[in-house]
């Protein structure tokens, strides 16, 4: 978790119920390193504020499965996020000396714990909401990575392509057609879960598809989403020049329309693109792996290899 002021900053939320009702904030507790007195105070704590103050609590013994996470003042080790970690200090500790981040002061007191655990709760929900954030946009990735990997390779089959939730898409490389069970936008936006694609069958369709859309628009909407997102491209060596132009939503950037003519009149590397279209080289990073991928920019002419580097 990134590191939090030592003061909590809310109000003292007391056990009287509030004037509005209060939305129930549910947390997992667990502790790990604390000693015997400690743990049976805090389970004893759990149970006692167990829906007081919007709180809905459950005491869990696996420390990886909790959202709350307590642990001695002195704690060092790395938890990963969501979870939320709350140290338990001696009462009376100069703030300066301790680790920053929640604490909650032990012997533990109702109010305090009650304010520790209300702020608990909002930064876990902070947490989860990037976490998961985070996960699509490296799902939206791996997506991409398959389709272009598909197309450099000549691929003329159809592919399901699974995403999670029982949702899936089967992506036609011959045509470029795509059947998906979700739209588009809803596909780009929400958490994808990616399981291996599979062939699809050319003899029957696939019931579980609603919505058409081409294949190219999709890796340009793909790729807009992972540069609006500040994913690092691939690095691309060599000059390259286009061989026609994008349809419209690749033009969507600004100043793309005027790269894109000049580059069809000749050809440019990286940082020759760049400075034509005004753009960030990693824009332009970006655009050329599409285009290569889709078919539409080529080597120029004479020994210019393609080199890509992670």
């Amino acid at each position: 978790m990134p590191e939090h002021s030592e003061h909590l900053g809310l109000p003292s939320a007391g056990l009287s119920p509030p004037s509005a009702p209060a939305r129930q904030r549910a947390l997992d507790i667990a502790a790990l390193g604390l000693g015997a007195r400690d743990r049976a105070a805090l389970v004893s704590m759990t149970r006692l504020l167990d829906g007081q103050a919007g709180l809905c609590l459950r005491w869990v013994e696996d420390a990886t499965a909790c959202t709350t996470l307590f642990v001695p003042h002195d704690w060092s080790q790395y938890v990963s996020p969501p979870r939320v970690l709350v140290r338990l200090t001696p009462r009376g500790a100069t703030p300066a000396a301790l680790p920053r981040g929640l604490a909650v002061a032990s012997p533990l007191r109702v109010g305090e714990m009650t304010e520790a655990l209300h702020a608990a709760a909002a930064l876990y929900e902070l947490a989860r909401d990037a976490v998961q954030r985070e996960h699509a946009r490296v799902a939206l990735h791996a997506l991409r990575d398959l389709l272009v990997g598909a197309l450099l390779a000549g691929e003329r089959r159809r592919t399901m392509f699974g995403l999670g939730a029982g949702h899936g898409m089967v992506v036609d490389f011959r045509t470029g057609d795509i059947a998906s069970s979700l739209q588009q936008a809803e596909l780009l936006a929400r958490p994808l879960q990616l399981a291996d694609p599979q062939r699809a069958t050319d003899a029957l369709p696939w019931t579980g598809a609603s919505h058409s859309f081409q294949l190219s628009t999709l890796l340009w909407r793909i790729t807009h989403a992972l540069i609006d997102q500040g994913v690092s491209p691939r690095t691309i060596n060599g000059r390259y020049q286009l061989t026609r132009q994008p349809e419209p939503v690749a033009l969507a950037r600004p100043n793309m329309p005027r790269l894109v003519t000049a580059w069809t009149q000749r050809a440019m590397n990286v940082g020759e693109a760049a400075a034509t279209g005004r753009l960030s080289a990693f824009e332009i990073l970006w655009f050329l792996s599409t285009a290569l991928a889709l078919g539409i920019a080529v080597p120029a002419a004479g020994p210019q290899p393609v080199t890509a580097h992670a």
